[in-house]
């Protein structure tokens, strides 16, 4: 069973009302993945995101090194795939199991059946994955910013910690 008040504190169905959860919630598809499973690859069609409800996984981009390598990791709580919604481009990187993991998927044609049913919904979601979208990439500009101008390590967890912190999240470690 999908819990209400978990879907409602997370970033992507915040300020989703009681009454839209319901429709939420049969549009969300529970997967569950066994250690070192790709729950999908770099280049892959994207067609839904996912919300890790247990577990933790690592993405992984293929940069021309025979080995992949890591940008994150992403645990309880967390999304991931979140492009797949907005663009209609391939997947950007990879993402592994790390441990056994169960994920809420919502898929691109569900996304359309909510806007077809509730587009108020519809846009609290979309906005709220703007906002998640924004929220990285605000942090990989203050990573970029440490690697091009050499700041300190302090400096730059300063950097990062301050762009996390205005949309609501930690520094990860």
């Amino acid at each position: 069973m999908i819990d209400p008040v978990f879907l409602q504190a997370h970033a992507l169905f915040g300020g989703v009302s009681d009454e839209q959860i319901p429709i939420l919630v049969a549009h969300l598809n529970q997967e569950q993945y066994p250690p070192g499973a790709y729950l999908f690859h770099q280049e892959d069609a994207a067609d839904r995101l996912f919300l890790i409800t247990q577990g933790s996984v690592e993405v992984l981009s293929q940069t021309g090194a025979a080995e992949p390598v890591r940008l994150a990791v992403r645990g309880i709580g967390e999304s991931i795939g979140e492009m797949a919604l907005i663009d209609v481009q391939n997947r950007s990187a990879s993402v592994r199991t790390l441990e056994p993991v169960v994920v809420l998927s919502l898929s691109h044609a569900s996304l359309e059946q909510i806007y077809q049913a509730e587009p108020g919904l519809f846009t609290q979601i979309i906005l709220n994955i703007a906002r998640e979208i924004s929220r990285r990439l605000r942090s990989m500009d203050a990573l970029l910013g440490c690697a091009l101008y050499e700041a300190s390590d302090h400096q730059c967890r300063a950097s990062i910690q301050t762009s996390n912190s205005a949309m609501g999240k930690g520094l990860e470690k």
